[in-house]
């Protein structure tokens, strides 16, 4: 039995080793993804309760949706406020809530977007990016995407042909040959070569994933400044996936401004976290772009309920009291999760912001990191692979960031220990 201030675990819950057995719905298909073998019930700020009243810290964030916490009741409010309104669909109609959002989303980001396109999902997201690139190469005689191996932007035909490599829309059969991959710059003193591309002229568009998401890899700063100059000097379009990236995630309201403040994008798209609990996504970009593009939104696009929960998210995440916190929380995260790699079963540690991931050298010391982590109240990202990802809410206290970061530094000595 555990409890603690933010944990409480039954001594009847465990679960395999191997986190084989579970399936999450017998209703549904097997190739929907499970993370771990635990049912919620309810989600609360950083806490994560079982039917059984078993007591988690979400170091998931949902997968990095939920930086405002989970059930946010600022959040709440403003969608039982729109649900009283007896407006809660439009299809394209016009309505003061849409409005209002897209200008309050401007209004929060860098000056040099000029309009926003409304959407779903973040998968919706890039596929509108990748629509908007091909109407702009077309205008411009240009014609190459330059993406990156290991790269994901989506579940679409379209996310699939621009991710992670040559093989990976295989089972559609089709190929977009005007795709090309560069390796991921995974060491930190990488160059960028020029001479792995195509011909400048011909290359319509760069499109980055702000971090690369199963190991959170950031890329070298000067590579991106490379890549960057490199683009301008050619006319190249300039596009970031912000899906996980975004509002805060990486300490800035998006990511890539982490990587320098003159970074100027020619396309950003947002999910995720945008909405908090409800699906919208955006693109930004400029007037031209968008307005050039054919066939924009889609039926839900822009839903009044999902606008007025996305208002309150980014209202709420961009308070000044807030931002002050974040800043100290930052460095406690920083902190700890790079105080990890004194171990010698992690190869390293990636952390910018308020993610982070730790690579072990064996696939099987992070499967168990994660097994005894959530045996003992943790939930960090599990990625099948050999890194654990660690996002909390924003809006995790800094005694539960030591509380979780103690818990997983025992595993780690755990395994350390019979290791040796």
């Amino acid at each position: 039995m555990i409890e603690t201030l933010h944990r409480k675990i039954d001594d009847k819950f465990d679960i395999d080793d191997d986190l084989t057995g579970f399936c999450p719905s017998k209703y549904e298909s097997i190739n929907i993804h499970s993370q771990l073998p635990m049912r919620w019930h309810r989600a609360k700020d950083f806490h994560i309760f079982d039917e059984h009243g078993n007591k988690w810290i979400d170091l998931t964030s949902g997968i990095f949706a939920m930086n405002a916490g989970h059930s946010n009741s600022f959040v709440n409010d403003a969608i039982k406020k729109q649900l009283d309104s007896d407006l809660v669909f439009s299809f394209f109609y016009p309505t003061k809530i849409r409005e209002d959002f897209a200008e309050k989303l401007l209004s929060i980001s860098p000056d040099h977007f000029e309009k926003v396109a409304l959407l779903n999902t973040g998968s919706e997201a890039n596929d509108t990016a990748y629509k908007l690139i091909k109407y702009w190469a077309k205008a411009n005689n240009k014609k190459y995407i330059v993406s990156f191996r290991g790269s994901y932007h989506g579940r679409v035909l379209s996310a699939d042909l621009m991710s992670s490599g040559e093989d990976n829309s295989d089972w559609s059969g089709i190929k977009d040959e005007n795709i090309i991959f560069l390796d991921f710059p995974y060491g930190k003193e990488t160059k960028f070569d020029p001479s792995l591309l195509p011909p400048a002229d011909q290359i319509a568009a760069f499109m980055l994933e702000t971090y690369q998401g199963w190991s959170s890899q950031f890329y070298p700063d000067r590579y991106i400044e490379d890549l960057y100059s490199f683009a301008k000097q050619n006319g190249c379009l300039f596009c970031f996936d912000e899906v996980q990236a975004g509002f805060y995630r990486m300490g800035k309201i998006y990511g890539y401004l982490t990587y320098g403040e003159h970074i100027k994008p020619d396309i950003v798209c947002l999910g995720k976290a945008l909405g908090a609990p409800l699906p919208i996504s955006a693109v930004l970009s400029t007037k031209a772009l968008i307005d050039d593009a054919k066939k924009m939104g889609g039926t839900h696009a822009g839903n009044p309920l999902c606008c007025a929960a996305a208002m309150a998210n980014i209202e709420f995440l961009t308070n000044e009291k807030f931002q002050a916190q974040l800043k100290e929380k930052i460095k406690v995260f920083e902190a700890r999760l790079k105080d990890l790699e004194k171990y010698g079963i992690i190869d390293y540690v990636n952390a910018r912001g308020m993610v982070g991931a730790i690579i072990f050298n064996k696939k099987v010391d992070a499967n168990a990191v994660v097994v005894n982590s959530v045996r003992n109240g943790v939930i960090p990202v599990n990625t099948f692979s050999t890194s654990i990802k660690i996002g909390p809410p924003l809006t995790i206290s800094v005694d539960a960031l030591h509380e979780a970061f103690d818990v997983i530094e025992g595993a780690i000595q755990g395994i350390k220990t019979t290791n040796e």
